[in-house]
C-alpha cells in the first residue's frame, strides 16, 4: 500500500491468480480421492474453478460432498477477492475523477494558449481568443490557477455563452511550480499569458508583491523550457522595476504592459477627440479590425506610401516594418517601398488583404485638392476627478499635448500628503500650464456645483477604490449623475448649452448602457481594454510596438476631425472611402474610417465608428460627421 494505487492492484490480482492455482489443485485432489460417481458429472475443472471464483457458478448440485466443500470455500475466497478488486477498481475510478475535479491530472494539449492565474478579465481574454480562433478546427486555452477548479469552470460557463472551435481546460497549483507547468503543457504551449493578481484599486504594497509573484513566474517558465525553446510570454506588470527585470530574463520572448500606463494614455487621447474609445476598442482586440505584417508575394512594384492604399480593396495602409525591425507609423507620402518591407495594414482579417498591381479604385477629382482648412488651437481646460495608479500619468500627457495657458484640474476626495507632493512635482515640471489641486466631497451636489463643471472641455471620472467592481462602478455612476444634473439645472437657469465632454472609466463592460444613459460622450472599458491586449499580444507581440507608438504623444496619433476639414462644404455627401482616403492624405494624414453623428448614440450600429470600409464603398457625410485620421496632431 506504501508503494500507491497500482502496487495494491498488482497484489490483489498476484493473491487472486494464487487462489485460483491453490483451489484448482485442491479440486483435483478432491477428485481424484473423492471421484464423482456420476458418469455424466465430468466439467472442466479449471474452468469452473475460476468461475467460482468470480462468483458466476454455484457449488453444483450433481457433484459429491468432497467437490462441493471445495466449490464452497472456492465462492467464498473468490466472493473476497474478487470483491476486493471490483472495489479497489471502483476507488480507483472515483479518485481518477475526483483528480479531473480538482484539476491535478496532466493536460494533453499542444500548441494552446496557457494562461497562469485567474482574475477578473479572464473572462473578456477567453472571448478574445475565441473569436482569433474561429479559423482552428480544434483550438485549446489552458488555465492554470489556485483556484478551484469546479468554481473556475462554473465561471467561465456563466460568463462564456459560445466557445466555438475554442476547448478551455482548467487546472488547479501553483503557477511557479514546475511540476504543475510541466502538467499543463509548457514546453508544447505556443504562447504564455501570466495575470497579475493586483488590481488598480489595491495598495501599492501588494501591487509590489503581486509583480514580484509574476517575475517569479516567468522564471519557472524560462527554467521549464529553457531559454533556447520558450513560447511568446505575455505579462501584466504595475511597477517599472519589475517590468525591466521581466523583460531581460528573456529579452525577445517576453513582452510586458503596464495597465495604468495605457489606459491614462488613452483617456488623455479619449478626452481630447471624443469617440476614440471606441475606435481602441476596434483595435485592440480580435473582434472588429486588426493590424497585420503584410509582405508582398514578389518584389513591391516602384510606387509610394501614397499610391499604396488604392491597391488595396480591403485593408488601409498605416505605416511600414523594415528588415532591420525598425516601425514607422505613417511616413512620408513620398516614401517608395523597398524590396523586403512589410507594410502594416488595418483590416478585419488576413484573409481579406490582397495586393492589386493595378489600383483597384479612382478617387474622383472632388476639386478639393488645394482645399485645406485647419482648426484654430486655444488654450484648454480640463477636469479630473479622482485618484489612483492612471491619474499621474494622464496629467503628464495633459502637460504634453496641451498649449500654453491651459488649466487641468485635478479633484479628490482624500487630498493625502503623497498625492499633493506628487503633484506639486508634476506642476513644476510643467509652468507652461495650470495645475490646482483641491479637496472635495463628492458626494455633495454643492461642493460640485462650486466646481463650475461646465466651463471644462472634458471632465475624466476615475475609478476609485472599492470592496469590488460593482461597487467601484456604481460611485462612477453617481458622480456622472450628479454632473449631469448641474448641467440641466445651468441650462435651464441661463438657456446656455453645455458642451462639456463627460469621460469616465468604467471596469465592467456590462455597465455601458447605464453610463449611455447617464450622458457620457465616451468611456473607457478597463477589464476590456487591457484583456484585448493581452489576448492579441499574446499571439502577435510585434503588435505591441504599434500600441506603444499609437498611445504615445510623440509622432502620430489617432484623432477624429470634422469632415469640414477635408472638404468644402458643397462637396459634402455621397462620397466614396477611396475619397475621404484621398482628402486625408492632402493633409499627411492616413484615414482608417468615418465616424456619422446621428448614430452617436446608437449602441447597435456601434456608436456610428465605421472602420476600413471598402475602398469603393458609397458615404454620406454631413457637415456633422467625421473623418477618423492617423496625424500628427489635432489641428
Amino acid at each position: 500500500m506504501s508503494k500507491g494505487g497500482f502496487s495494491v492492484f498488482l497484489a490483489l490480482l498476484s493473491v487472486f491468480f494464487a487462489a485460483f492455482a491453490l483451489m484448482t489443485a485442491a479440486r483435483y485432489a478432491a477428485d481424484q480421492f473423492f471421484p464423482n460417481k456420476d458418469a455424466e458429472y465430468s466439467p472442466d475443472l479449471s474452468w469452473e474453478v475460476f468461475v467460482q471464483l468470480i462468483g458466476l457458478r454455484d457449488a453444483g448440485d450433481d457433484a459429491n460432498l468432497a467437490a462441493k466443500f471445495v466449490g464452497v470455500i472456492t465462492i467464498l475466497i473468490g466472493l473476497v477477492l474478487f470483491s476486493s478488486l471490483v472495489a479497489f477498481i471502483t476507488q480507483q475510478f472515483e479518485y481518477r475523477l475526483q483528480l479531473l475535479r480538482k484539476g491535478k491530472s496532466i493536460v494533453v494539449e499542444e500548441n494552446h494558449t496557457l494562461i497562469l492565474g485567474f482574475s477578473d478579465r479572464i473572462a473578456d481574454i477567453i472571448k478574445e481568443l475565441v473569436v482569433g480562433n474561429e479559423s482552428e478546427p480544434d483550438a485549446a486555452v489552458v488555465i492554470l490557477s489556485e483556484k478551484d477548479k469546479e468554481n473556475m469552470d462554473d465561471f467561465i460557463r456563466n460568463n462564456i455563452t459560445e466557445l466555438k472551435t475554442t476547448r478551455v481546460v482548467t487546472r488547479n497549483g501553483a503557477i511557479t511550480s514546475l511540476n504543475n507547468l510541466k502538467k499543463v503543457g509548457v514546453e508544447v504551449a505556443k504562447s504564455v499569458v501570466i495575470l497579475n493578481d493586483a488590481k488598480p484599486s489595491d495598495t501599492e504594497q501588494f501591487k509590489i508583491l503581486s509583480d514580484a509573484r509574476v517575475v517569479k513566474a516567468i522564471l519557472a517558465v524560462v527554467a521549464a523550457n529553457g531559454e533556447e525553446n520558450l513560447p511568446q510570454i505575455v505579462v501584466e506588470l504595475h511597477s517599472e522595476k519589475y517590468r525591466r527585470l521581466a523583460e531581460n530574463i528573456a529579452t525577445k520572448s517576453v513582452t510586458t504592459l503596464n495597465e495604468a500606463d495605457i489606459l491614462a494614455r488613452i483617456l488623455v487621447q479619449t478626452s481630447r477627440s471624443v469617440g476614440l474609445a471606441t475606435v481602441y476598442l476596434n483595435l485592440v482586440g480580435f473582434e472588429g479590425n486588426e493590424f497585420y505584417f503584410y509582405r508582398h508575394d514578389s518584389i513591391w512594384p516602384k510606387i509610394t506610401f501614397t499610391e499604396l492604399p488604392f491597391h488595396f480593396r480591403n485593408g488601409i495602409p498605416i505605416g511600414v516594418r523594415h528588415a532591420d525591425g525598425n516601425l514607422i507609423l505613417k511616413p512620408s507620402k513620398d516614401y517608395k517601398l523597398a524590396e523586403d518591407d512589410e507594410v502594416i495594414i488595418l483590416a478585419e482579417d488576413d484573409s481579406t488583404i490582397q495586393f492589386y498591381p493595378e489600383p483597384v479604385v479612382q478617387p474622383q477629382d472632388l476639386g478639393y485638392a488645394n482645399y485645406w482648412t485647419t482648426l484654430e488651437r486655444k488654450s484648454e481646460k480640463y477636469l479630473i476627478i479622482g485618484w489612483n495608479s492612471k491619474t499621474s500619468i494622464a496629467l503628464k500627457e495633459y502637460a504634453e499635448y496641451v498649449l500654453e495657458h491651459s488649466h487641468v484640474n485635478l479633484i479628490v476626495e482624500d487630498l493625502t500628503n503623497d498625492i499633493k507632493t506628487e503633484f506639486e512635482i508634476l506642476a513644476k515640471n510643467y509652468p507652461h500650464i495650470k495645475m490646482e489641486v483641491l479637496r472635495i466631497n463628492l458626494d455633495s451636489i454643492e461642493d460640485l456645483k462650486q466646481l463650475k463643471p461646465y466651463e471644462y472641455h472634458t471632465i475624466s471620472i476615475l475609478a476609485g477604490s472599492g470592496e469590488n467592481i460593482e461597487e467601484i462602478d456604481a460611485k462612477t455612476l453617481a458622480i456622472l449623475l450628479e454632473i449631469r444634473q448641474i448641467f440641466k439645472e445651468y441650462m435651464a437657469e441661463t438657456g446656455n448649452k453645455v458642451t462639456t465632454n463627460l469621460i469616465a472609466e468604467i471596469i465592467d463592460s456590462e455597465n455601458t448602457d447605464l453610463v449611455i444613459q447617464a450622458g457620457v460622450k465616451d468611456f473607457l472599458l478597463t477589464n476590456q481594454f487591457v484583456s484585448k491586449i493581452l489576448a492579441q499580444v499574446s499571439q502577435e507581440p510585434d503588435v505591441m510596438s504599434i500600441y506603444q507608438d499609437l498611445f504615445s504623444a510623440d509622432g502620430s496619433e489617432l484623432y477624429i476631425k470634422p469632415a469640414s476639414l477635408y472638404f468644402p462644404v458643397q462637396k459634402l455627401g455621397r462620397l466614396t472611402f477611396a475619397d475621404c482616403v484621398l482628402a486625408a492624405q492632402h493633409r499627411d494624414e492616413v484615414c482608417i474610417g468615418v465616424r456619422i453623428a446621428a448614430q452617436a448614440q446608437d449602441k447597435d450600429k456601434n456608436f456610428g465608428i465605421y472602420l476600413v470600409p471598402s475602398m469603393d464603398r458609397l458615404l454620406y457625410l454631413t457637415i456633422n460627421d467625421s473623418l477618423i485620421t492617423l496625424a500628427d496632431d489635432q489641428s
